[in-house]
Order: structure tokens, then C-alpha cells, then sequence
């Protein structure tokens, strides 16, 4: 019988592909991924990754005792994620300060937040296993697929670290024991979190590689 982590990666097959092999990921691993491009996608993930802070924060709230130093030592690692955004954005003459959030990463910051706020903690919890997920098999597979060093080295070696593979293995395993006992309207909300989850990353990349904006002001 399979793992709940493994049956929620089972389940959204067809999305997760896109997840790991975007066209994003592909020009980033063949060295051909336009710069403005690649900063577009840094700007934004940099936004992302501050306000999901406060989301981590909030599981960490609610999380039973057990869970408390894991998740605290995984919000030390956030603030450590944002210093390499910082220190990468430095030596490429990347603007940070003064963006705005475009209108997807805005969309999946309030959807962290409000499922933070308003589900319970295996369905928050979920959240956070399919985004740190995301990004695992997502760079793994550009480093896979890479021939030569990126400039952009340092973002790929962040998300396939030993440390971060650990991490997100711990994540899949409670995963599983939340899950354990639970109802099946339980669990299947847990999917659609999941399958949620996996729509926004593809959206994410998609942001990133085509563009975007809001809609002009009205008048």
C-alpha cells in the first residue's frame, strides 16, 4: 500500500510534470533562460518566499508539540533562503526593493494564507509539503539536465541540497502519520489541497517565462 505523500504525487501526475519540466526549467537547465526572464521569476519568488514567513509561522502555532522545533528550524531556513536571493540579487544588479507582487503570486500568497488561517493543520500541512516538493524535484531535475555551471548556480544548489532533500523527506513522512486515522473527507480534502498546491507552482513558472501584469487602472 502506498504512502499518503506518494498517493497525492500519484494523483497529480499530470500537473507535476509540468511542475519539474516547465519550459522555465528547461531554458534554465540548457543556459539559454533570458535574463529578464529569470529575473521576473527571482523578484517574484523573492516576495513569495518573505510572505511565507507568516504562513509558517501560523502551522507553527497550531502545530501539535512534537512539531515545533522542525518547523521553527524550517522558518530559520526561510530567513536563510531570502539572504541568498539578497546576495545573488547584489551580484547581478537585481532589483528586490520596489516590486510589486504580479497577479499570480499575489493569488497563491492569499491562497498559503488562507488556508493557513481557515483549514486544519494536516490540510496546512499539505500545503507545505507540495510546495517544498515542488521545488525539490523541480531544480533536481535542472541539475539533471544542466551541461555547464549557471550564473544562476546558487538557486539550483539551494533546492537540491542534501539539507533540503532531508527536509522535505521529513515533510512527506509526517505527511503520512497526519494523515493516519484521519476520515476520507478529510484526506480528500487533502488532495485537492495538494492538486491545488501544484496548479499554482505551474502557474508560478508560467508567470515567470510569459509575463504578466495587472490590468490598467481605471479611471
Amino acid at each position: 500500500m502506498s504512502a499518503f505523500h506518494e498517493e497525492l504525487l500519484h494523483h497529480a501526475e499530470p500537473v507535476w510534470k509540468i511542475v519539474r519540466e516547465h519550459q522555465f526549467l528547461a531554458e534554465t537547465a540548457a543556459g539559454t533562460i533570458p535574463r529578464e526572464v529569470f529575473v521576473r521569476w527571482m523578484q517574484q519568488d523573492y516576495l513569495f518566499v518573505r510572505e511565507a514567513i507568516p504562513f509558517l509561522a501560523i502551522l507553527l502555532a497550531r502545530a501539535p508539540t512534537a512539531l515545533r522545533r522542525p518547523l521553527g528550524e524550517a522558518l530559520a531556513a526561510l530567513s536563510r533562503e531570502l539572504e541568498v536571493f539578497e546576495r545573488l540579487a547584489r551580484e547581478h544588479q537585481v532589483a528586490l526593493e520596489g516590486v510589486g507582487m504580479l497577479p499570480t503570486c499575489h493569488a497563491y500568497v492569499q491562497f498559503l494564507l488562507a488556508t493557513a488561517y481557515g483549514r486544519s493543520f494536516p490540510e496546512a500541512f499539505t500545503v507545505l509539503y507540495a510546495a517544498e516538493k515542488a521545488y525539490l524535484d523541480a531544480w533536481t531535475w535542472v541539475k539533471e539536465k544542466q551541461q555547464a555551471t549557471s550564473p544562476w548556480q546558487a538557486f539550483i544548489e539551494q533546492w537540491t541540497s542534501p539539507a533540503f532533500r532531508e527536509y522535505v523527506q521529513w515533510l512527506g513522512q509526517t505527511l503520512d502519520a497526519l494523515a493516519e486515522g484521519t476520515s476520507e473527507t478529510m484526506r480528500a480534502a487533502m488532495r485537492e489541497l495538494f492538486l491545488l498546491t501544484a496548479q499554482y507552482e505551474v502557474r508560478f513558472w508560467d508567470m515567470a517565462w510569459e509575463g504578466e501584469r495587472w490590468p490598467e487602472a481605471l479611471p
